[in-house]
């Protein structure tokens, strides 16, 4: 015996096209309704001669303990805050690069950012990457 066809459901394909016709007919209204800003360009005078005005760079690596030493080999105490001072204003117009090591607390190297600043440094630039 044959079925019925008139019983027997017919599954029938979704057709993409008007979705499709949709999604580009949104396509253009967004486009032609939106509106283009030209951006403009900034000029920051005061950090282009500060960058101009200080060639020089200091290394400073931060050790665990709260030790840190500069390039020059001389030795610190991220707390001492009278040497810090020595240091920036024997350099006012230096970048001090902070080099951290891997196992350094970041407490420490804020409390060596911090007191770099109330010394008056004014160039800080963290170069090492913490874990």
């Amino acid at each position: 015996m044959l079925p019925d066809l008139s019983r027997v459901q017919r599954r029938q394909a979704i057709s993409l096209t008007p979705l499709i016709d949709v999604v580009f007919i949104l396509l253009l209204f967004f486009m032609l309704s939106s509106s283009f800003i030209k951006l403009k360009q900034i000029n920051l005078p005061a950090a282009a001669q500060a960058a101009q005005s200080s060639d020089e760079v200091l290394l400073i690596t931060l050790h665990s303990g709260g030790t840190a030493f500069s390039a020059a080999g001389q030795h610190y105490e991220v707390t001492d805050q009278s040497a810090l001072t020595n240091l920036v204003t024997q350099n006012p117009h230096t970048i001090f690069a902070l080099d951290v090591e891997p196992q350094v607390s970041t407490q420490s190297m804020l409390t060596l950012l911090d007191n770099l600043k109330r010394a008056g440094a004014i160039n800080v630039s963290l170069t090492g990457v913490l874990p």
